[in-house]
């Protein structure tokens, strides 16, 4: 903790991480009472208020370093696309300054955060967030995603940073997770390089550089067929969902035969959603190999799935 941020602006920090339950058991092992009925704002100022120089002291040695890794390590599902909320974009809007603006999505929610670590902020970072824990100065998964993006622009040493304890691990934690460009725009006249985090010990890396991009898939294996029924406004639709297996994947192309080796990816697993139209007139099968073309989404029911899909070709 930096000498310049005193215990109990530091501690409040930490707290908003904490659910209600964890607070109550903390005001139940410094014996506090009167905190039943509270609400999570008031139970955390009753407990900075309660608490003396010295239990100040052994609630952080107690709790830092377990709250921050909970937050990194989410920070890093996150990161994985393992997480229910996935990275939406990371922009860079001031690179004098550092500054940074996070976009990230949930199943019906977005979730917005800004930060900036520089030379003359490092001490307590320029920080806002619109999720609960962040928005009340706390350090949400949302901030450790935005500090280790910074990190690994270069943009501050960890041997600077002061402001909170990190775990042992935390350097081993990260190590894979680099900067890599991909390509957005809806065509090759607007496509722009933008730099992303992937974790390259993560099975998912490689698909996550074509994230909402089209991509052709040139080799792959069915290795489970579902049909699924979704309904919207009392209409039904009948869809499959394709689950694949060894895949070949690149850029999308003009023509498969296009295809180049050198410039493919290879997948484990992935799923592609398909019409009832397009099982029909194939009659698809566990064990069929199919190339087709797409686009990536991740979905935050299915993950990783190819929509869009209008042909597919059995080899």
């Amino acid at each position: 903790m930096n000498k310049e941020i005193d215990e109990r602006t530091y501690l409040n920090f930490l707290l908003q991480s904490l659910n209600v339950d964890d607070l109550k058991q903390i005001c139940r092992d410094f014996e506090i009472k009167g905190f039943s009925k509270m609400k999570k704002s008031d139970i955390i100022d009753f407990i900075l208020d309660s608490l003396s120089e010295e239990e100040f002291k052994e609630l952080l040695q107690q709790k830092e370093i377990e709250i921050i890794s909970a937050g990194i390590d989410l920070a890093i599902k996150k990161i994985n696309g393992e997480d229910r909320e996935s990275i939406a974009e990371i922009k860079i809007v001031n690179p004098n300054k550092h500054e940074i603006e996070l976009k990230f999505k949930g199943w019906n929610w977005e979730t917005q955060s800004y930060l900036s670590i520089n030379s003359k902020n490092i001490i307590n970072p320029e920080r806002d967030c619109d999720c609960k824990i962040g928005a009340n100065m706390g350090f949400c998964s949302h901030f450790w995603i935005g500090f280790i993006y910074s990190l690994k622009q270069n943009w501050f040493k960890l041997k600077d940073w002061t402001l909170t304890a990190l775990p042992d691990d935390f350097e081993k934690k990260i190590k894979t997770i680099k900067l890599a460009e991909t390509q957005v725009g809806k065509n090759s006249n607007e496509k722009q390089e933008k730099a992303v985090l992937i974790d390259e010990s993560s099975s998912s890396a490689k698909l996550m550089k074509y994230l909402d991009s089209s991509i052709t898939v040139y080799e792959a294996n069915i290795t489970d067929i579902v049909k699924k029924e979704s309904e919207f406004q009392g209409n039904i639709t009948i869809f499959f969902m394709v689950s694949l297996g060894n895949l070949k994947l690149g850029p999308k192309l003009k023509k498969v035969s296009d295809y180049k080796e050198e410039d493919t990816d290879t997948a484990e697993k992935l799923k592609v959603r398909i019409s009832e139209k397009l099982q029909n007139e194939n009659s698809f099968i566990k064990g069929d190999k199919i190339n087709f073309s797409g686009k990536l989404v991740r979905d935050n029911f299915w993950g990783y799935i190819v929509k869009n899909v209008r042909k597919i070709t059995k080899k």
